[in-house]
């Protein structure tokens, strides 16, 4: 079990050359033919403002193609040594839309954690949360903090009976089998009662040790809304290099507003995610 194809976004800037050895890292573990991907603002993305003048409108439609090439540069020169199988796409279109629809045909999809505009690229922006939610494909979004190297030798796996869960569970089993240590942790909530039909979390351990991962169990006691930051505090502790989670099990809207897990990795975790919705 392995990731066959890995794609990953590249834009201009340190952040991207960093997220570019951290994917050249993990597709070399794994085997994999790495993609990278660009995208080039068409007309119609570049921000509205600037469509009263012609000159800066003309200069930032130059600038998104100018930034696809350089982003095409760098992929060539980090990849020009690495001995892998590799691909380069250029989508036209809207960022979100593009790096989603390139990440169907993708096993997994290596994203940057912050919200970036890259001023030499036309105001690009892209958002993991809104890929997150469109692109179907587990998605590492890597943290603020620089992380070049491909680390996942102490994982904690969040666990909440939902689909997203076992779905960010099975999409990381080549992963989990390859940890040293993999901790299943429960948040078992003091604040709600679930009244379904739910299987137990030595239940789901077991069948994750089934594919050759070794499997410990954590609870923790919590309030739903904290569940996030409760996950951050034991993966600081237990040392953990990686997590894993579903994401957005409840919408966007409430997560942000009131606190959720997905919310609170995405904006403190300081180091990789790999989540599935």
């Amino acid at each position: 079990m392995t990731f066959k194809h890995v794609l990953v976004h590249v834009e201009p800037g340190p952040a991207s050359e960093a997220r570019l050895k951290y994917a050249i890292a993990l597709a070399r573990n794994f085997g994999s033919t790495l993609t990278g991907l660009t995208v080039t603002l068409p007309a119609t993305e570049i921000p509205a403002a600037m469509a009263g003048d012609a000159q800066l409108f003309n200069a930032a439609v130059e600038a998104a193609k100018e930034s696809a090439i350089f982003a095409k540069r760098q992929f060539e020169k980090m990849i020009a040594e690495c001995g892998l199988s590799t691909d380069w796409r250029n989508g036209e279109g809207n960022p979100v839309q593009v790096v989603s629809a390139e990440a169907g045909r993708a096993d997994l999809l290596i994203l940057g954690g912050q919200i970036r505009r890259d001023l030499d690229g036309g105001m690009y922006r892209l958002a993991p949360d809104d890929v997150l939610m469109t692109c179907g494909r587990p998605t590492i979004v890597l943290p603020e903090k620089i992380v070049s190297d491909f680390e996942a030798k102490r994982v904690l796996l969040a666990w909440k009976n939902t689909p997203e869960a076992a779905r960010a569970a099975h999409d990381s089993l080549p992963i989990l089998i390859q940890a040293e240590e993999v901790v299943l942790i429960e948040i078992v909530s003091t604040d709600a009662w679930n009244g379904h039909y739910t299987i137990s979390i030595e239940d789901m351990a077991d069948h994750i040790r089934a594919h050759g991962a070794k499997v410990a169990i954590a609870r923790l006691q919590g309030k739903g809304s904290d569940a996030g930051d409760l996950l951050l505090n034991f993966a600081s502790k237990n040392r953990s290099d990686f997590v894993v989670a579903g994401a957005y099990g409840h919408s966007r809207v409430r997560e942000w507003a009131l606190g959720g897990v997905t919310a609170s990795l995405l904006q403190r975790a300081h180091i990789p995610c790999l989540f599935s919705h």
